[in-house]
């Protein structure tokens, strides 16, 4: 039996600066490493089956293939979003901005588009940046010059 003064033998008084260490999603080759611990320190009466491994392998491979799906869908996305505003160039657009209750219309033909460093995308318009999410109508006939 353990008692109250071995338990208190045992902790030690905290450090005086606790870090706060960002989390680290864990690559293959950490959980590699984690599994062969794993094996090394596993009880030799008691060890883990062909089935319990396999199925940890497959769940580590369905998870990058998601991860990196993810990764193509955003690339995908940006791309095409791309494509969207680079068609609207020279276009009559009507654009809206704010929330719903105080929404803002703004019109006028797209200048140019620009790209952020996330890769979203945004059109110019009457010298006015807007996000392509933002573009509600686009009209097909460009407005006639005086």
């Amino acid at each position: 039996m353990i008692s109250a003064a071995d338990i208190q033998s045992q902790m030690t008084a905290p450090p005086d600066n606790l870090e706060r260490l960002p989390a680290k999603t864990m690559g293959q080759t950490e959980f590699l490493n984690l599994l062969v611990t794993q094996m090394r320190n596993q009880d030799p009466l008691k060890p883990v089956s062909d089935t319990e491994f396999i199925a940890q392998m497959a769940q580590f491979t369905s998870l990058e293939q998601t991860k990196e799906m993810s990764a193509d869908l955003q690339q995908l996305r940006q791309s095409y979003n791309l494509t969207q505003g680079t068609a609207l160039m020279g276009k009559p657009v009507k654009v809206a901005t704010g929330e719903k209750e105080n929404q803002v219309f703004t019109n006028g033909i797209v200048t140019d588009i620009k790209v952020n460093k996330d890769g979203d995308v945004s059109v110019i318009l009457n010298g006015q940046t807007y996000d392509l999410d933002s573009v509600i109508e686009v009209h097909s006939e460009t407005p006639q010059q005086p």
